[in-house]
């Protein structure tokens, strides 16, 4: 009975949930349910599927929104409706016509008529072209249109829907009279887009985000009827009505829409092969050529591995699939396109390691393939491709150009009302001011996918705005219900579909200017469906990694071959070590930092350890996986069959190959059924893991293994199962990153070329890149007018800032320098440059920026002298027309400046660059920081608590308060970050003539968060900086760093770490160990080290916090 249906994939038409319209219809005593989104079958598959679930009918329809057949200045809405799986293929083809841009006003009509035979039409009321000719008394048009519809869609196919509610008898008594006269058949077709008509204002809310309009908050006392009545009262409204045999024709109608959507099918595309081989046999073929290329094929253990692996995926059904992701590696490895060394469970499989689909050895891993593909289980196998994030483009062109474009396809994704979202976007259309929608905004806690219902439980400050007045509880509410609705559609991040028939006869998809597909189906319900779903990934890492590696070949002469480093390399261990991993995939978050400076990684095994433990679940085995791997706790084992297999973890479980491999060679399961126990465990299928155990334990006393014992093991395993990580990709992943921490280590100048040409668009990362390279390089290269090229660039001295960096400068002007200092030559001096710079370029506030960044040190004139003549330089160059020779005759006098101070000189390098390359202001006063409070480390410090530190003031903002005072927010600029300081009225009286801009302050503060959730300090105090103490003495109180030696550390170990943090962090504090049995001593001189919050930090996370004392 419910045809006229749009749920909330009708994008912003409806808040009509299709889980909740499903549950409830059931609720309401209906039988047969229908679905009608506008353009679109977004959600054809979960419908169906929730339908069958509740044991209803679905019936599978979309509402046309298209132009008039006659008035085509106007869109109009009708339905259609499949009446078998044929009329839904129809209605598949049409959605992706209508997806198409620029389409012609009859192009919808036209394809209907030349493609379908399958669907019915039915008018749709007040929102069809039919009613509004009848409603305006033109007939004759009102009959075109229906013949129209006949001739395009069959005659008998063609239906006069009709609504129960709002009803007026005049019009009932015309629409009837014309419908009979007519020969049209009369159907119940009462629309619904919202669940209850308590959800009809907010269903105005979101149609008015959507035409981007305003609408007063009044209206939420609207009436309406668009929303799921009950069965019964549908009927009586109907009865009451007095429209003749509309319930009868209504079920006679939907007994013709009944058909079956294939679901869970095996749609895998058969694989071109030369002639004269099946798929079996040219995958074989492929398999052994590689193996005799690796110099394999007489290796027994590869041999009967190869063997085994090729019958599993040929019994399966999936040698097809095999050659067609290896006919795209092939395409990459013949483009010089470099894919990842592997990514998850498919590593496990030697195939994919011999056909170059992943690049580390199973064998030598111990990888197993049954975590891959079980044998023992069918499911679709699931390869996932890594490939540089800026050569993706070209790998997904060639897929389409190889298969069709009507073959493949990018998988689509819905974007949906996010908390923060859908309370914005509800007072942006109730007209709210910015200050509103700020306040409620950052009423709102940062957290990542927070809702509303746990917002207002954890939020003090949401539930006083929204309890203020009825208002602000209304806007709520609407905000409520916009909440999780979709909002746009966009695309997976990296699925493809590909069939190697036309995929719109078996899902919708939508067309795409000068793009691939996209399929309108999600990637749960693509799988659903049965189709090959493949992830090709962009990796900004391999990007990165190609980069390096061309940089080495372009300054070495050599081609490196990465997977030929040495797994064990001392350089890279250290880097590792010490946690330089800044740039490292997955290496690089600082909590991962701290588990590697803890661990010390010794070996290659260690880092796939740390890869594996540092994720929710298994983080709490890192401390006892340390103390066991440093010998301070015993490795103990239930059983000694355990030790092989947990011997290289400590007798911890970490991966879940483990509990295969211990569920194998103590219960005697085969690895199929071992991976089903895995599954089992990992998602807590009670029934199964009941089954399994009984097995386990059968088993295991079968290998002379007691009840008892076989039980603890098995609740041991059970224990680690949940939260195992699946070594394959464990070990895959930590390949790459080792292979960025090798280049790091043996070739830092290229690896940070690469890395800053990388990070350009993103200033923060690329700064505390900047500030790294300084660091390890000793210094950077400042832009210079005849050195330098786009990018970053490799020098002997060093890395040379390129002109990208410089604000303002447009790509077409860099062109224009590079090209004519290649055609012309060097720049002989500015006014060389600026004579052979065409006149649009000609404008101050460009060449300032030249200036400031040094791109004109070379040319004799000190920074200051050539931005104060600017001006006269211009003006002469103006006044010359661009005639050199003119331009010596009236040659403007050089009024010489003092240079820039040092502080003078990086605010301008920063204005220009966005960071500076000159000494930083607060580098002078580099020892007493570190006997001070480190603001870089602000974001990790408790809220109150009290901090001294050196500021170096970037800018300034004074406002009054309320009661006329004024207070201060300054900008302190650290070098690395920007840091916000508060200062209250209390503070500024006293305290604002020494507030300037780039001054140098001593300032105490307490450490607070702002209204936006953002970390600042209070300021609590201010003191100019030579009060406090002068650059070359160290502070008066030297102090001293106390480390508490326990029993169970290396000693030695702790001494190098400890005099290593101190010589990266020299400062004024005396180290002194103290033993257990209050014994003490001292290192020498040498070796002091600062009191800052890193130092301490670093000291605590290695050692103890409660082993760690400064005095």
């Amino acid at each position: 009975m419910l045809l006229n249906v749009q749920t909330a994939y009708s994008l912003l038409q409806s808040t009509l949930r299709l889980d909740q319209y499903v549950q409830q219809a059931k609720q309401y005593g209906y039988q047969h349910i229908g679905i009608a989104d506008i353009n679109s079958l977004i959600g054809v598959v979960e419908f169906y599927q929730a339908a069958k679930a509740q044991d209803l009918t679905p019936m599978i329809g979309m509402t046309m929104k298209t132009h008039g057949l006659i008035r085509e200045d106007r869109e109009y809405k009708v339905l259609l409706y499949a009446k078998n799986y044929k009329g839904y293929q129809e209605l598949i083809a049409l959605s992706k016509k209508l997806s198409q841009e620029n389409l012609g006003l009859h192009e919808p009509w036209s394809f209907l008529k030349e493609h379908t035979k399958n669907l019915v039409l039915i008018s749709t009321g007040s929102e069809s072209e039919l009613e509004e000719f009848l409603l305006a008394g033109d007939y004759g048009s009102a009959e075109k249109v229906v013949r129209l519809w006949r001739e395009i869609i069959g005659y008998e196919n063609v239906y006069f829907g009709i609504a129960a509610y709002p009803y007026n008898p005049k019009d009932v008594a015309l629409y009837t009279k014309f419908a009979q006269s007519h020969h049209l058949t009369m159907v119940a077709n009462q629309k619904v887009n919202t669940l209850e008509a308590k959800d009809l204002f907010s269903l105005k809310v979101l149609e008015a985000i959507d035409q981007a309009e305003t609408i007063e908050l009044s209206l939420r006392e609207m009436k309406g009827h668009h929303f799921l009545y009950p069965l019964d009262e549908l009927r009586t409204m109907y009865q009451l009505a007095k429209i003749p045999d509309v319930m009868e024709n209504t079920q006679q109608l939907i007994n013709q829409l009944q058909f079956d959507i294939p679901l869970e099918q095996a749609f895998l595309p058969k694989f071109k092969v030369p002639a004269g081989y099946d798929a079996d046999a040219y995958l074989k073929t492929l398999v052994e050529d590689s193996m005799k290329e690796k110099g394999l094929f007489e290796n027994r253990a590869y041999i009967d591995r190869a063997q085994y692996e090729l019958s599993i995926i040929s019994q399966m059904g999936f040698s097809d699939y095999f050659l067609i992701v290896w006919e795209i590696m092939d395409f990459c490895q013949k483009n010089n396109i470099r894919v990842g060394p592997g990514r998850g469970s498919a590593a496990g499989a030697l195939i994919s390691y011999l056909l170059g689909i992943t690049f580390v050895d199973p064998l030598q891993y111990d990888l197993l393939f049954e975590r891959f593909l079980n044998p023992e289980r069918y499911n679709m196998p699931d390869i996932d491709l890594d490939i540089p994030d800026n050569k993706r483009d070209l790998v997904l062109k060639h897929i389409e150009e190889h298969y069709g474009h009507s073959q493949v396809a990018q998988i689509g994704t819905l974007g949906t009302f996010g908390a923060k979202q859908a309370v914005r976007d509800t007072l942006r259309v109730l007209g709210a001011s910015t200050q509103e929608m700020s306040q409620w905004s950052r009423s709102i806690p940062t957290e990542l996918n927070i809702t509303l219902e746990r917002a207002y439980t954890i939020s003090a400050k949401l539930r006083e705005i929204v309890q203020m007045n009825e208002q602000n509880r209304a806007i709520f509410q609407v905000a409520l219900t916009l909440e999780g609705l979709p909002r746009h559609m966009s695309t997976h991040a990296a699925g493809v579909i590909i069939h190697d028939e036309p995929l719109e006869q078996i899902i919708p998809v939508m067309e795409r200017s000068n793009q691939m597909m996209l399929s309108q189906l999600t990637m749960h319900h693509v799988e659903k469906v049965g189709l090959l779903k493949m992830d090709i990934l962009g990796l900004r890492n391999l990007s990165l990694l190609d980069d390096i590696l061309l940089n080495i070949k372009r300054t070495h002469g050599q081609t490196l071959d990465v997977y030929q480093f040495p797994m064990n390399d001392e350089a890279t261990l250290a880097l590792f070590k010490t946690a330089d991993t800044n740039g490292v995939f997955q290496f690089e978050s600082e909590g991962i930092k701290n588990v590697l400076r803890n661990l010390q990684p010794s070996e290659f095994e260690d880092i796939v350890a740390v890869n594996a433990l540092f994720r929710p679940g298994p983080m709490q085995q890192i401390d006892e996986y340390i103390k066991r791997k440093k010998q301070q706790v015993p490795v103990e084992y239930l059983h000694p069959l355990l030790e092989p297999i947990l011997k290289s973890t400590y007798g911890i479980i970490i991966y879940q190959e483990q509990v295969m491999q211990i569920c194998q060679q103590l219960a005697g399961f085969t690895l199929g059924q071992a991976d089903i126990l895995r599954r089992a465990m990992g998602k807590k299928q009670a029934d199964v893991m009941q089954r399994e155990q009984a097995h386990f334990i059968e088993g295991a006393q079968e290998r002379g293994i007691e009840s008892d014992l076989a039980q603890k093991i098995y609740h041991y395993i059970e224990a680690f199962a949940s939260y195992g990580f699946n070594r394959s990709h464990a070990v895959v992943y930590s390949t790459l990153a080792y292979q960025l921490a090798y280049l790091k280590a043996h070739y830092p100048l290229e690896f940070y070329q690469a890395i800053l040409n990388q990070g350009r668009s993103n200033l923060n990362s690329f700064v505390d890149y900047i500030e790294e390279a300084k660091r390890r390089l000793g210094k950077i290269l400042p832009v210079d007018i005849n050195r330098s090229f786009r990018g970053v660039t490799i020098e002997e001295d060093g890395l040379r800032i390129g002109f990208e960096s410089i604000k303002g400068l447009r790509r077409e002007m860099i062109t224009h320098i590079l090209d004519e200092r290649k055609l012309e030559g060097n720049y002989q001096d500015l006014f060389s440059f600026l004579g052979r710079l065409p006149k649009k370029w000609q404008k101050q506030e460009l060449i300032e920026n030249l200036v400031r960044a040094g791109a004109f040190d070379s040319f004799g004139y000190n920074r200051a002298t050539i931005f104060y003549n600017l001006p006269s330089f211009l003006q002469s160059i103006e006044y010359s027309g661009l005639n050199l020779n003119l331009f010596e005759a009236i040659e403007p006098k050089v009024d010489i400046q003092e240079e820039w101070s040092q502080t003078k000189t990086a605010t301008e390098e920063k204005e220009a660059l966005g960071f500076t390359l000159a000494p930083h202001p607060l580098e002078q006063y580099q020892a007493q920081l570190a006997a001070l409070d480190d603001l870089n480390m602000l974001y990790q410090m408790k809220i109150k608590r009290k901090l001294k530190t050196i500021i170096f003031v970037q800018d300034i903002r004074v406002i009054e308060t309320k009661k006329g005072d004024e207070m201060a927010f300054v900008t302190a600029d650290t070098g690395k970050n920007e840091v916000s300081l508060v200062v209250f009225p209390n503070v500024y009286i006293r305290r604002s003539r020494l507030i300037q801009p780039h001054a140098i302050l001593y300032m105490e503060g307490t450490v607070d968060r702002s209204r936006r959730g953002e970390m600042q300090v209070i300021v609590n105090h201010l003191a100019p900086v030579d009060e406090y103490v002068t650059v070359d003495e160290k502070p008066k109180s030297m102090g001293k760093c106390f480390i508490r030696l326990t029993g169970n550390i290396d000693l030695k170990e702790v001494v190098e770490f400890v005099k290593k943090l101190a010589t990266e962090n020299p400062g004024p504090c005396n180290i002194i160990f103290v033993t257990e049995d209050k014994q003490t001593w001292q290192l020498d001189d040498t070796y002091q080290i600062g009191f800052g919050q890193s130092v301490q930090m670093e000291l605590e996370n290695r050692l103890g916090k409660q082993n760690i004392a400064f005095r």
